[in-house]
């Protein structure tokens, strides 16, 4: 993107590099960054904010992985107020959490998400763990009787990921505090939720 904008652009075009100080660009600039480069910065005036290649959201990890990727969105688009403009580059334009994006409404996406969700077997209100452990993991973690669990293993290491009943949170945690103890599992990490 840099290479691109710094070939037509009259003006410098700077890449935000891993170690830099997220900022909006200064006049007469173009800043080229990624997500970890958007922050709420408020109203920047820009002329021009472009989200380019909106559907890598869909190949980074976890359940709130589009959640994240929307929101993003919304704050770096937020950039153009109040008279700039903004324009979204996806080969799926009528995915809900671009449309989202485009309308300012995320509704659409929510429902999208709901849905998406409850056909996964990880509904929306569900509490979803991404456990890590020893092979054979899943047959400790089967005995919780989860509401959904995958289960993928290379070598030795498994990683689970399940979802249950919010309610049944405390006995979960006692049940891998144990596991823990008897060095059945490595990590635990928990899934945001909409």
């Amino acid at each position: 993107m840099e290479e691109w904008a710094s070939g037509i652009a009259s003006v410098p075009v700077h890449r935000l590099a891993s170690d830099d100080t997220p900022r909006l660009p200064r006049a007469g600039e173009i800043v080229v960054g990624g997500p970890d480069d958007v922050r709420d910065f408020g109203p920047g005036e820009l002329d021009l904010v472009a989200v380019l290649d909106a559907d890598l959201a869909d190949r980074r990890p976890g359940l709130s992985a589009r959640e994240r990727a929307l929101t993003t969105w919304m704050e770096a688009i937020g950039w153009a107020r109040p008279n700039g403009r903004a324009i979204v580059q996806a080969s799926r334009a009528n995915d809900a959490a671009v449309q989202s994006l485009v309308q300012g409404k995320p509704e659409r996406f929510h429902a999208d998400e709901r849905a998406r969700r409850a056909d996964a077997g990880f509904p929306v209100g569900a509490a979803v763990f991404r456990i890590g452990g020893p092979h054979g993991l899943e047959r400790d973690l089967a005995r919780l009787e989860p509401t959904t669990m995958l289960v993928s293993s290379a070598g030795d290491q498994t990683v689970c990921l399940l979802a249950l009943e919010p309610g049944r949170v405390p006995e979960f945690g006692r049940a891998i505090r144990d596991l823990a103890a008897r060095d059945r599992v490595a990590r635990v990490e928990a899934e945001p939720h909409l």
